[in-house]
C-alpha cells in the first residue's frame, strides 16, 4: 500500500518537471497537452479560475499516479473522480514481479507462494508470466520463507493466515461502506479523496498494534492457564457462551430481511461494548453470539449484562447457555464439547435466563453471582436428561 506520509498533497503547477509516468506514455504528452485534452472533454467548464487550477493539480496528479487520461476523463463525466483519486493514491507503484521473479528471490516453489498468497487474502495471477505483483507482494512472499526458518508448524502457519485473511477483507469491506458513503456526502470531492487514503493508511498502522496486543494478551493467558489435565492434544480448559435473540426466525416470517439485518447487528454492537477481557468475543452466528473465557465468573458476569443491555436498548429478549470443559482452538474459533453443550443449553433456556451445566458451576466463586438449580433438561443429542443451574440475573423471569 502506497503511504501517502507527509507528502505535499496539493502541488503547485509552477515549474514541475514533467513526471516520468508523463513520459512513458506511448505519446510523450507535454503537460500544456493534457491540460488541452481535460478543456476539451468539458472537465473545467463551468469553474472559476481558482477551481480549474485546482482541478488541474488533480488531473496531473492523477496521470501522474498512472491513471490515463482516458480514464480520467470517464471518471470525471460519472463523478468518480475522487474515487479514482482514491484507488490510484493507494495503490503500490515502483517495480513490479513476476511470480516466478518472487519464488526465484525468495527461494520458494511457486506454488507454495500462490497457495500463501490465496491464503493472506491476496489472491495470485492466473498467469505466471504476468508482472502482477509489487514489493508488498515480495515482502509477503518472504515472510513464509522466514517462518519456515523459524520452524513454525506448516499446517498452522497457513490456518493463521487464512483467519487472518477472511478477517482483512471484512475489515475492508466494512471501510469501503464508510468511505464510498463518505466520498457521496462530498460530491466526489477529491481533497476529501486524499485525506481519506491518509486515514486508510493511519487505521493500517492502529489495526497492526492492536493485532500485536491482542497476540500478547492470548500468549500470557496460555502460559498462566493450567492445562495440565488436558485430554486432546492442543486442548485447554475454557468456558463457552452461546447467546442469542429469542423468537428470532418468527420474526423473519414478517419482518423485512434489512430490518433483521439491523437486529443482529444491534446484538453484535452491544457484544462488542459490554466485552470486557479475559472474555473474548469470537463470532456472531446470526442471531447468536459466541463467548468464550478462561474464567467463568467474568464469562457469567458478561453474559448477565448482555442480558441486561438487550432489555435496555428494546431488542427482542435474549436466553443463554454457559458449558465448560476442554476445547481445542482452531483457526479463530473452538472446537469441542463445550462449545457444542452450550449451544444447546441456550436453546432451553427462557427469555431472560442463562442457564449452565454443572462443571461451570464448579467453577463459579459464587462471591458475585448465585447459582440455583433450574432442573433436569433433555439437550439435543443426549440420551439422559442433563442437570442445570439458573445464573441470578436482574431481571425477574421464572424458568
Amino acid at each position: 500500500m502506497k503511504r501517502l506520509g507527509a507528502q505535499r498533497l496539493w502541488p503547485s503547477q509552477s515549474s514541475r518537471p514533467l513526471p516520468a509516468l508523463l513520459r512513458s506514455l506511448p505519446y510523450w504528452p507535454s503537460r500544456r497537452r493534457l491540460l488541452r485534452t481535460f478543456a476539451s472533454a468539458g472537465l473545467m467548464d463551468g469553474m472559476s479560475s481558482s477551481e480549474a487550477r485546482n482541478r488541474e493539480s488533480v488531473l496531473l496528479q492523477l496521470v501522474e499516479c498512472g491513471a490515463h487520461p482516458t480514464q480520467i476523463i470517464d471518471a470525471a463525466r460519472d463523478r468518480r473522480l475522487g474515487h479514482l483519486l482514491l484507488e490510484r493514491s493507494l495503490t503500490e507503484t515502483g517495480t513490479t514481479y513476476t511470480l516466478s521473479e518472487i519464488a526465484h528471490a525468495t527461494g520458494l516453489e511457486q506454488n507454495d507462494i500462490s497457495r500463501w498468497f490465496r491464503a493472506t487474502g491476496r489472491a495470485a495471477s492466473n498467469i505466471d508470466t504476468a508482472a502482477a505483483y509489487g514489493q508488498d507482494d515480495l515482502r509477503l512472499a518472504s515472510v513464509l520463507a522466514e517462518y519456515r526458518e523459524l520452524g513454525l508448524d506448516e499446517a498452522t502457519m497457513f490456518t493463521a493466515a487464512r483467519v487472518m485473511g477472511r478477517n482483512t477483507w471484512a475489515v475492508a469491506d466494512v471501510a469501503e461502506q464508510l468511505i464510498v458513503e463518505r466520498l457521496g456526502d462530498s460530491h466526489d470531492d477529491p481533497k476529501i479523496a486524499l485525506r481519506l487514503a491518509h486515514e486508510l493508511n493511519r487505521f493500517a498502522e492502529f489495526q497492526t498494534r492492536i493485532l500485536a496486543h491482542a497476540v500478547a494478551t492470548n500468549i500470557r493467558t496460555i502460559l498462566r492457564a493450567d492445562a495440565t489435565d488436558s485430554t486432546a492434544a492442543g486442548a485447554e480448559p475454557i468456558s463457552v457462551c452461546f447467546a442469542d435473540l429469542v423468537g428470532f426466525t418468527s420474526l423473519g416470517e414478517h419482518m423485512p430481511p434489512a430490518d433483521l439485518g439491523q437486529l443482529a447487528d444491534q446484538l453484535d454492537t452491544l457484544t462488542t461494548d459490554i466485552i470486557k477481557p479475559p472474555v473474548r468475543f469470537i463470532k456472531t452466528l446470526g442471531d447468536a453470539v459466541m463467548l468464550v473465557s478462561p474464567d467463568t465468573d467474568a464469562l457469567a458476569a458478561v453474559t448477565l449484562d448482555l442480558i441486561r443491555a438487550a432489555a435496555r436498548d428494546a431488542l427482542p429478549p435474549i436466553h443463554a447457555g454457559i458449558a465448560h470443559g476442554y476445547a481445542v482452538p482452531s483457526g479463530g474459533d473452538w472446537i469441542g464439547r463445550p462449545v457444542n453443550r452450550a449451544a444447546r443449553i441456550a436453546a432451553v433456556a427462557s427469555p431472560h435466563t442463562v442457564l449452565i451445566d454443572d462443571s461451570s458451576r464448579q467453577q463459579m466463586s459464587g462471591n458475585s453471582i448465585r447459582t440455583t438449580p433450574a432442573g433436569q433438561f433433555g439437550l439435543k443429542g443426549l440420551a439422559d436428561p442433563v442437570e442445570l443451574f439458573r445464573l441470578s440475573t436482574a431481571i425477574s423471569h421464572e424458568q
